[in-house]
């Protein structure tokens, strides 16, 4: 998959600085037209309470809509001075709805590009959005940290196999990112699914193979819990920093959205944890 359009979300934080340096750079070194949105609630009702409802919020929506024309313009100008095509736009509506019309913009790039969910602008549910994004735009997401320790795009890539289809997925999606890498390392370290039949370690030869037929000389780890040790995420993120990794590929959501919000997971370990830009696909 080649990079041709990418997708930034940006809004007034200052986690959003680095999520755009990242973008611009991730468009410029592809050659890629750059679209940024940016959101601005008509209406605080669904965020605050009822009581809100009747006090007159018109001057604190115009801010907030003032914070993302703002930011808009901040990624323009980042990008005119990278030499990189953009646009910019600012969607209008009710919180609840963006995610989805987020996703909706997401079909018609390559990649969308958002930060990690808890350090995102408190008007708008950021894991609503990354979910959205993973579960309805048929396209990868990449999340940048608010602080990342390290941002290289032709560096170390971890890529987590568990043997399962989210991760074939975004191990094809991430090709672009896999053949550029100075060094790929399939880390494997999944638990077996046993709703889908997981074998105990899953098998990496295929895979290999697949990449090494796509350019991509990969080489295999396989890690294993310690005793007591039942978080899969915080091991991964582990490995990744041993390595001196300056990216992970990973799968999305092997259950139900329910169950993973619900009970935790992998997932959510990562998109709370990394301190690297993580690649996710579903």
């Amino acid at each position: 998959m080649s990079l041709n359009d990418i997708l930034v979300y940006v809004d007034g934080t200052e986690a959003a600085r680095r999520r755009m340096d990242f973008a611009v750079a991730l468009a410029k070194e592809h050659g890629a037209h750059l679209l940024g949105i940016a959101f601005a609630p008509t209406a605080l009702l669904p965020l605050y309470g009822a009581d809100v409802g009747f006090a007159d919020m018109t001057e604190v929506l115009a801010s907030v809509k003032a914070q993302g024309e703002s930011a808009l313009g901040d990624l323009k100008a980042r990008a005119a001075s990278a030499g990189v095509s953009t646009e910019a736009r600012l969607i209008e509506g009710m919180s609840e709805e963006f995610p989805g019309d987020f996703a909706c913009e997401a079909r018609h790039v390559d990649i969308a590009v958002l930060g990690q969910p808890r350090d995102g602008d408190p008007l708008l549910g950021q894991y609503a959005l990354v979910e959205r994004c993973l579960f309805a735009s048929g396209r990868p997401v990449m999340i940048v940290p608010a602080e990342p320790a390290k941002l290289s795009l032709n560096g170390t890539i971890v890529a987590a196999w568990d043997g399962s289809a989210q991760a074939a997925r975004a191990f094809n999606d991430a090709l672009a990112f896999l053949k550029q890498a100075g060094r790929v390392v399939l880390l494997i370290a999944g638990q077996p699914d046993p709703e889908a039949g997981g074998e105990s370690e899953p098998r990496a030869d295929g895979m290999v193979a697949h990449l090494k037929r796509h350019g991509v000389q990969a080489e295999t780890l396989r890690v294993k819990p310690g005793e007591g040790e039942s978080d899969i995420g915080r091991l991964l993120l582990g490995e990744a920093k041993a390595l001196d990794a300056d990216m992970i590929v990973m799968g999305a959501f092997h259950h139900s959205r329910v169950r993973q919000f619900i009970l935790g997971g992998v997932t959510l370990t990562m998109l709370e944890q990394a301190t690297i830009p993580l690649f996710m696909a579903h």
